[in-house]
């Protein structure tokens, strides 16, 4: 994920200046905050990957499985029949699931990123007052 760089050391720490001081603690939270964000961000798409991945091995096999019934014609034995129908019907589950976890992930994703963004806005805020009380550059 891109974010920008966020200058947060370029202004004096250890200023006498108490409103200097409480400036500084606050972007340095809303850095921190947005690094946070960010990491939320990243562990909730490895987190999606791995239930994609966990969801593909079920699929695979359920596939093998029915692979192995190929040479059992529909009709012969009901008892193959029922369990033809039955891993037929697991595939559509882990399609759902597939459908379920994207979903559940863009939305989680979104959120974290509309929580960034707001973040990001407030901390190029307190950069600005830091510029326009102190002239920074």
């Amino acid at each position: 994920m891109y974010l920008p760089s966020i200058p947060v050391d370029s202004y004096p720490s250890n200023s006498n200046d108490p409103l200097d001081n409480f400036f500084q603690a606050k972007r340095v939270n809303l850095a921190r905050s947005v690094k946070d964000i960010a990491g939320l961000i990243e562990q909730r798409e490895r987190i999606r990957e791995r239930n994609l991945y966990m969801i593909v091995l079920g699929e695979c096999e359920i596939n093998s499985k029915l692979h192995n019934m190929e040479n059992w014609y529909l009709g012969i034995n009901p008892v193959i029949d029922k369990r033809r129908a039955i891993f037929e019907k697991e595939l559509l589950d882990f399609e759902k699931q597939k459908r379920l976890e994207e979903t559940a992930a863009w939305k989680d994703i979104l959120s974290l990123k509309n929580d960034l963004r707001g973040v990001v806005q407030e901390l190029y805020k307190e950069q600005t007052k830091q510029k326009l009380l102190y002239g920074g550059v």
